[in-house]
């Protein structure tokens, strides 16, 4: 079933949310059948507008987001010391070849309204919202301030894995930096703050992990060789499928959760010593990839 919620662009703009509770879900009409609809608040531009899921986990994570721009839009003085703070400009510097200050800026504000305001239980009324807003709107800086910090680690490891690749390219090694280089890309990039979540404070280990690989390659060609194959070979499948299932920004719930397990695996196989977030192996990503593929 194509996704309810491509008519978006011909929703009515709202001002935020209704007074009644956006219900769970609703029976619409697609091509003549009656289907049941996951309902979400979605910001589209600069306005605000309710749009139709076919899934309930998309329409979370939707609705989140819708929830989290709201709010930055009804508390503009807040995004702006938040955008000042001391410690945007040193990792906006840092992120500098990767994109611009201002998506820095806009990922840090959604990222933070996210795990402050756009929490579960997601308000779903204006009243709900209004209360929300009311009880978090003390801790929003403070957060910032914290996440600024986690940033600026990422995006340190990130500049000295970076600093590897760019040095003198052993050509026997070209696979394994071209390997690197791309897990750096899928790591950080525009947008990448907000996307990380919790999964933020594992940065770097994860920018360890790819240092310690490139300083023992050369030794174990053969090996690494291998396990990047066994890698890649899950990745190609995890970008195929989620190419595939994209709708919109809105991504399957279960495969963003897979490529973090898949950063784990990668620690696994290549810097055991630094220990991972939960069991993984090439064995058990397997078997988990094909509960997500039947389901």
């Amino acid at each position: 079933m194509q996704a309810l919620a491509e008519q978006v662009s011909h929703e009515p703009a709202v001002a935020g949310l209704p007074k009644t509770p956006l219900p769970p879900s609703r029976v619409t009409t697609q091509a003549g059948i009656r289907v049941e609809a996951y309902p979400a608040l979605v910001a589209d531009a600069s306005e605000f507008k309710v749009a139709l899921f076919d899934h309930p986990a998309k329409a979370e994570a939707a609705h989140q987001e819708g929830i989290a721009r709201l709010a930055i839009a009804k508390l503009p003085e807040q995004a702006k010391v938040i955008k000042q703070l001391p410690g945007v400009e040193k990792c906006a510097l840092l992120f500098a070849k990767v994109g611009s200050k201002q998506a820095l800026i806009d990922d840090l504000l959604l990222a933070v309204f996210t795990q402050v305001v756009a929490q579960h239980p997601l308000p779903r009324s204006d009243d709900e919202f209004r209360l929300r807003l009311k009880e978090t709107q003390p801790q929003l800086v403070g957060e910032a301030k914290a996440l600024l910090v986690k940033v600026d680690a990422a995006l340190q490891g990130h500049l000295a894995v970076s600093k590897v690749l760019k040095g003198k390219l052993n050509f026997a090694l070209a696979l394994v930096y071209s390997d690197v280089s791309a897990q750096m890309q899928r790591l950080v990039y525009p947008g990448f703050i907000r996307d990380a979540g919790e999964w933020l404070d594992e940065y770097p280990r994860y920018t360890e992990a790819a240092l310690i690989r490139l300083e023992k390659a050369a030794r174990e060609r053969g090996r690494d060789l291998m396990m990047m194959q066994d890698v890649q070979a899950l990745e190609a499948r995890f970008d195929a499928r989620r190419e595939s299932e994209r709708r919109g920004q809105v991504e399957n719930p279960e495969l963003v959760a897979f490529g973090w397990w898949l950063q784990e695996l990668r620690v696994s196989l290549f810097a055991q010593q630094l220990g991972t977030h939960m069991a993984v192996s090439v064995k058990r990503l397997e078997k988990r990839w094909q509960e997500i593929v039947s389901a």
